[in-house]
């Protein structure tokens, strides 16, 4: 299944990456990367610093270093300054492509044929927008779009809205309103994928680069506060999600939602018909994951 990964590495990123890298069902064709969680020379560096580790010489392709208009907004205090929680990763085995993100996906889009290459996208949308507006006839040969982001039925974890199309809600309008095949997986779903301290000892006892590292980012991703000890479970597993979607829908509940993105981000109700996962099986989506870092 080839695909492109668009991201902003980030924990959840990472662990998502990792899983995409190393799963024979995919074939990630490179990385493209914007500011989001952290900024853009960072995530540039981190999704290197992630190929390295997985053992795969993926292409990174630098892209947007800020949303359509707004100034960029950072999440430190779930990340950290490095943007993986402090976990060690090795060097990059590559430097990070010249050829931009835009210009990479316009390029490749039109090589391959057409609706064969499926984005899965982690981050603000700002790049894929930026590819919708500039090489619309590229867009569309897009096989489908697979994205994290939006709240839906839930609150959102940036006022009204999810962090993704809250980052960037100029971009998150036009391709969620650009009629691509897309599938949004929003916090509705999100929310119910978290793992337990049981669960990284599982990871840890594969003995697997991968696992190992996912298990050690997953601990860093533990809510815990100066007078208040690590809870039962981690933060939501968000991104690992867009991956295994693509390669195990049957784990997600899709619904047809018409919506549209206001203008800080939040999803109402309104004309587009979006295919959004609302609902996941959350023990299954754990053992997946589990099979797919030991590959």
């Amino acid at each position: 299944m080839p695909a492109i990964i668009d991201t902003d590495p980030g924990i959840d990123d990472a662990i998502a990456i990792l899983y995409a890298l190393r799963h024979p069902g995919l074939e990630i064709a490179a990385m493209t990367t914007v500011a989001g969680n952290i900024g853009l020379s960072v995530t540039t560096a981190n999704a290197g610093r992630i190929a390295a580790l997985a053992g795969m010489p993926t292409p990174v392709h630098p892209g947007a270093k800020a949303p359509l208009g707004r100034a960029p907004r950072p999440e430190l205090g779930i990340h950290g300054n490095d943007g993986l929680g402090g976990v060690a990763f090795p060097d990059a085995a590559r430097a990070p492509e010249a050829e931009d993100a835009v210009a990479y996906l316009a390029r490749t889009l039109t090589a391959a044929p057409e609706k064969t290459i499926d984005l899965l996208c982690l981050a603000p949308l700002t790049n894929i927008a930026n590819l919708v507006t500039q090489h619309p006839g590229a867009a569309a040969r897009i096989r489908r779009v697979i994205a994290m982001g939006g709240a839906v039925d839930e609150p959102g974890n940036m006022g009204r809205a999810e962090f993704n199309l809250a980052h960037d809600p100029e971009a998150a309008a036009i391709v969620l309103h650009a009629g691509l095949d897309l599938t949004l997986i929003p916090l509705d779903a999100t929310r119910r994928f978290r793992a337990d301290a049981a669960y990284l000892e599982t990871l840890r006892a594969t003995a697997k680069a991968p696992a190992e590292a996912s298990a050690a980012l997953i601990d860093a991703y533990f809510v815990q506060t100066e007078h208040q000890a690590k809870g039962s479970e981690s933060r939501p597993l968000h991104d690992p999600c867009v991956p295994l979607c693509a390669l195990h829908p049957e784990l997600f509940t899709i619904e047809t939602r018409h919506l549209r993105v206001d203008h800080d981000g939040a999803l109402i109700e309104g004309p587009h018909p979006i295919s959004v996962a609302m609902g996941v099986d959350a023990d299954g989506l754990r053992a997946r994951l589990a099979e797919g870092l030991a590959c």
